[in-house]
């Protein structure tokens, strides 16, 4: 049945709504005679499946066909499109095909494309700078970082909006370091691989070719040792 640009609002006004999985399911149920369009489709997809930090597993047109008929697609793919699709312009995505048609889609980071400037607000410039360096833990000429190295973030270019934890102290050494390492990436494509430095896995999310800096090594070496260590159990010989 095909859908009326009225109901397709309202539908898209109850998936924004919804807070769980299972009540998207009911949504998408309910209107499963109905063919639905990109944007209620992505919306629901985001809803299931994308964690906070703007990333998902493979889920495969399989799997998205128990909930709804109209996640069926070949080559296409408009609901699921990169920059056009409501999903594409806010993340970016891995269409995996099989025989030429897409059998899995993957969300693999915010897609960000305004440049930042450097500015940073005062008083977390300040608050920063009495920390010392996350990585040598030394007090001695710390800077500011911005986490994220790819400065496409457009929320920090408002003061405003940034938040203490957008930033990170580090050392100038430490910052000279990752500043290297984030112009080679930006350049190349490829993130920093955090087995150079020791490390049993080279990202804690996303892979070499994510968009986006969350997951990286440089992007937060604090949380990226916490969470590469924290099934760490210490035995004496």
């Amino acid at each position: 049945m095909e859908l009326s640009t009225q109901l397709g609002k309202e539908i898209n006004k109850k998936l924004d709504k919804a807070t769980s999985f299972d009540e998207v399911a009911l949504i998408l149920k309910e209107y499963s005679e109905y063919e639905l369009k990109g944007s209620q489709l992505g919306r629901a997809f985001e809803k299931m499946f994308v964690k906070e930090q703007g990333f998902s597993l493979p889920i495969t047109m399989q799997q998205l066909q128990q909930y709804h008929h109209s996640f069926y697609t070949t080559n296409g793919g408009d609901w699921c499109r990169s920059n056009q699709s409501y999903l594409g312009k806010k993340y970016n995505i891995e269409r995996i095909k099989s025989g030429g048609r897409i059998s899995a889609v993957k969300i693999d980071g915010f897609n960000k494309k305004t440049k930042i400037n450097q500015a940073i607000r005062a008083d977390i410039l300040k608050t920063i700078q009495t920390k010392k360096c996350v990585i040598l833990d030394i007090s001695s000429n710390i800077e500011c970082d911005h986490k994220d190295g790819m400065k496409d973030d457009w929320r920090l270019n408002d003061k405003s909006f940034q938040k203490l934890d957008d930033f990170q102290p580090l050392s100038k050494t430490a910052n000279d370091a990752k500043r290297g390492h984030c112009k080679k990436c930006r350049e190349q494509g490829i993130r920093y691989d955090a087995r150079k430095l020791g490390y049993s896995e080279a990202y804690v999310l996303g892979s070499a070719k994510t968009k986006t800096c969350v997951g990286c090594y440089w992007y937060d070496p604090k949380e990226f040792n916490r969470m590469i260590s924290k099934d760490f159990k210490k035995t004496d010989k």
